[in-house]
């Protein structure tokens, strides 16, 4: 089994738009800077992923913020 991780997608530069996904299988991958990810039933850019570690409870495990966007 791989380590669990949270996975932090924000869209279009707004915070509140933050969605958090939850791998505690470890079986997710992060899409990478550049490409290009389907979420909320659109294509979008993945702009930049920034990796840090938590240490808060109730799950410790490490993040990656996923700043996306709709244009191209």
């Amino acid at each position: 089994m791989k380590p669990a991780k949270q996975i932090v997608f924000q869209y279009n530069g707004d915070p509140t738009t933050e969605e958090i996904d939850l791998d505690t299988d470890g079986d997710k991958s992060v899409p990478e800077q550049g490409s290009v990810i389907e979420r909320r039933g659109e294509r979008r850019k993945v702009v930049q992923v920034i990796a840090k570690a938590s240490v808060s409870e109730p799950f410790r495990a490490p993040f990656h913020r996923v700043f996306l966007t709709d244009k191209r």
